[in-house]
Parts: structure tokens; sequence; C-alpha cells
């Protein structure tokens, strides 16, 4: 990347990022809760990377078998129950990132066509499909955009189980890369996911992406540590 254009294309994302990080304060100040994400599950999970998944340069993924991990599903605005709203999942990576700390990546619900991938979808209650990264992170210097296609419907009020989980080169067809499977918990937790703040190593934010999410992050953080909670939530 021309070393010039880094700049302008932070400052490209910051305006949007900075509104989204002002609407994030707001909204939380007022819920005087979490301001995005508020309600989830937390589950402990399993994925298991395909002895085939296309070679992205990033350790955690490119490794076949079986790794633990950490999950949690989320209505992303914390409408009330009976509304549509954006379904959230956040994957925690133990030891992925550069520094041997743990790596999330978040995933959002999307269309499902390859135009439509980077829009965000509402779903009915109980109602679940195709969740994806939404933008773009590079490894070895080429996008990729990462999916979850659930294979089951979900019971019980919980979300599914199992997700086949997907990588998209550019603006390609979806490669398989593996399973993700979750045992899902009726309580939810209090630890935040920060795909920025925690990267997985071999992956690169893009500026604009960075400047587009990080300040809603922190506006959400700091509105946390304004109204600090102890009790660990049920989904409601």
């Amino acid at each position: 990347m021309t070393p010039h254009l880094v700049p302008v294309r932070r400052l490209t994302g910051l305006a949007p990022g900075l509104a989204l990080a002002a609407a994030a304060a707001v909204t939380g100040l007022l819920r005087r809760d979490k301001a995005l994400h508020p309600d989830g599950h937390h589950g402990a999970g399993r994925l298991t990377l395909s002895e085939h998944a296309p070679g992205l340069g990033v350790p955690a993924l490119d490794t076949p078998g079986p790794q633990p991990c950490r999950v949690r599903w989320s209505r992303a605005m914390g409408l009330p129950q009976g509304w549509p709203d954006i379904e959230g999942l956040a994957l925690r990576l133990p030891a992925a990132a550069p520094d041997g700390d743990d790596a999330d990546l978040l995933f959002a619900s999307t269309g499902e066509h390859p135009w439509s991938r980077y829009l965000l979808t509402l779903r009915p209650p109980r109602r679940f499909g195709r969740l994806t990264t939404l933008l773009p992170v590079r490894a070895r210097g080429r996008a990729v955009t990462f999916g979850l296609s659930p294979l089951d419907g979900g019971a019980d009020g919980l979300p599914p189980t199992s997700y086949a989980v997907e990588v998209s080169r550019g603006a390609g067809p979806w490669e398989r890369l593996g399973r993700l499977d979750v045992v899902w918990s009726e309580a939810d937790t209090l630890d935040r996911f920060d795909p920025v703040a925690r990267p997985l190593a071999g992956v690169e934010q893009y500026p604009f992406v960075a400047a587009l999410r990080e300040p809603a992050y922190v506006a959400a953080r700091a509105v946390a540590r304004a109204r600090p909670s102890t009790e660990k939530r049920h989904h409601a």
C-alpha cells in the first residue's frame, strides 16, 4: 500500500467511526447497560479445521484438527424481545494473537449474495442464518472475509450448536475452513470482544476498517466503566 494513502484512508473511516461512537455512547447511557450487544449467551466451543483448509497465512486457521475456543452469541442492538435484530457472534481463540494472547473474530448477520455479504441484516427472534465478519481483513496481502453458516436451527431458544466455518478471498466464493461446535449456556458473560485490540496473528485490519470500528468500541467501554456491573446477565 502506498504510505501516503494510509492516513487518507484512516480519515475516510474516522468520520463514520466517530458517528458510530457517539451513537454507542448515547445508547449505553440511555440503556444503563452495554451500548452494543447487551444481551446474549456464552458458550464453550470447539473449532475443527479441515485437512483441506486453504492456506491463509493465519497460524490459528492453517493447522488441521480441533482447538478449544470461547463463543458469545448476542442481539447486536438489544431491541425489545419480539423485534427483529442483528445477530452477533464473537469467537475467541486462545493464544492466537501475535503476542501469544487470545485473539477475537466478530461476526454479524448479513446477506447471502456476494453483494449483500457486506450489508447487515435484521432477523426475527429465533431465526438464524449466515454471519460474516462484514468488513474484510488482510491476510498475505489479500482481502479476506470470514463466514459462519449454521448447520442446525438451534433449540430451546438457544443459537445453533454447529456452524460451517468459511472464508472468501476478495469477492470470491466461500471456501470451507472447518466446523465450529458450541455448547451454549443460559448465562451471559461480561467479557468484551474486540478484533482490533485482539487481532489474529497473520491478519491485519485495513486502516479504514480500524478507524470505522474502534471509536465505537472505545465509547462502549467508557460507558461500561462509568456504569459498572458485577452480575452476569441472563439472556432476556
